[in-house]
């Protein structure tokens, strides 16, 4: 009973202030399309007799489904609590309808989802460049032909890892465009701003095409892989946001306590104030928690099956990566001065803001299981 209390307890102070809702029928309509093509998911998983994946979309559908009725809860007190969480529903409607649309019909799919999700990232990224705002022409289009090169690097990628040339793909963003972009700045003869576009290209690059790029290989490892990788991504998000709240009201409610006054310990507070040690460790322990359950339902590797000790320590790093790459990208955010990278999601913000955790854990996933694994 006092974990419920403490919940509605959670609840109330984030619905206290009064503003204006969306109303039930709009929310309805929002999802309408979302529920059709999650629905259409669920019959092609069926017809395809991917059985595996099934119990794991019936999970998030029914997450979605109580954060839908509790958002329409909150909506009668008409509150401004109600109004972020029901736009965040429905967000994650539609990102979890096109995931799961595209995972359960054709590899290619797949493919062109993950390089349009790292085309519009980059985009993003270089969109909110204080450098690249208000330039001169010249200098403007003196730094489109390296990022054309970024672009142009995601669609090769992709194709590399669709046709399984490992070799080439692990070292084509590293070693081969990564020395060709100040290779153009010295045919374009310039001398001035080089070191600061060669580094701000250079993040782009490695952040956008070569980390999250990884994505596009991990889908040989089994769709479900990645599945498996972007859904403890995503939770402990999730969980990091409610333990940090739970722990918040705890420490208020016993200021005094030694053991609240330590796990509420700000672990960057000039980049996130809101992130706290606490939080953000017991989220990564809860994250390998629930990575075990995914242990039956993992593919065959060539070197065997996913053990639960293995699950465990990828379950902990993606925890811990996605809490790191969520400071990183407040950090870069705080330096450029902006709140969010975009408003491309609703209640959730740009792109960047939804994965700049898989930036960190997709790469040292896919390498950890392709290390002991393959």
């Amino acid at each position: 009973m006092s974990f419920w209390y403490l919940i509605f307890d959670i609840l109330s102070k984030i619905s206290k202030q009064k503003g204006h809702c969306y109303k039930p029928k709009t929310i309805m309509k929002k999802i309408f399309i979302p529920i059709l093509a999650i629905s259409v998911s669920f019959l092609i998983m069926i017809y395809r007799g991917s059985y595996a994946m099934l119990p794991v979309a019936f999970v998030v559908l029914g997450l979605l489904v109580f954060f839908t009725f509790l958002s329409k809860i909150l909506t009668l007190n008409n509150s401004t609590g109600a109004l972020e969480i029901t736009k965040r529903t429905v967000s994650w409607w539609w990102m979890v309808a096109i995931f799961m649309l595209c995972v359960t019909t054709h590899r290619l799919i797949v493919f062109c989802f993950l390089g349009f999700l790292s085309f519009l990232a980059l985009k993003e990224y270089f969109s909110l460049l204080p450098e690249y705002k208000n330039l001169k022409a010249e200098k403007l289009f003196s730094d489109n032909l390296p990022q054309l090169v970024c672009y142009f690097a995601i669609l090769l990628s992709a194709y590399l890892a669709y046709i399984r040339w490992y070799g080439l793909y692990i070292i084509l963003i590293p070693v081969y465009v990564f020395l060709l972009i100040p290779i153009i700045f010295v045919l374009q003869n310039r001398t001035t701003g080089v070191v600061k576009s060669l580094g701000l290209i250079s993040i782009g690059l490695m952040f956008f095409v070569f980390n999250l790029g990884h994505s596009f290989f991990m889908v040989n490892l089994g769709v479900f892989v990645l599945v498996y990788c972007f859904l403890l991504t995503e939770a402990r998000d999730v969980l990091a946001y409610w333990v940090g709240k739970t722990l918040c009201l705890l420490y208020d409610k016993n200021p005094q306590n030694i053991f609240f006054k330590i796990l509420n310990s700000k672990i960057a507070k000039d980049i996130n104030p809101k992130k706290t040690w606490g939080a953000g460790l017991i989220a990564a322990f809860l994250i390998s928690l629930l990575s075990l359950l995914f242990v039956p339902v993992m593919p065959q590797f060539p070197r065997g099956s996913l053990t639960y000790s293995f699950a465990a320590i990828l379950g902990l790093s993606i925890g811990l990566l996605g809490l790191m790459g969520d400071l990183v990208f407040s950090m870069i955010k705080r330096d450029i001065g902006v709140t969010d990278t975009g408003n491309i999601l609703p209640g959730h913000g740009g792109l960047i803001d939804r994965v700049n955790s898989l930036v960190f854990t997709i790469p040292v996933t896919f390498h950890l299981i392709n290390w002991r694994y393959l």
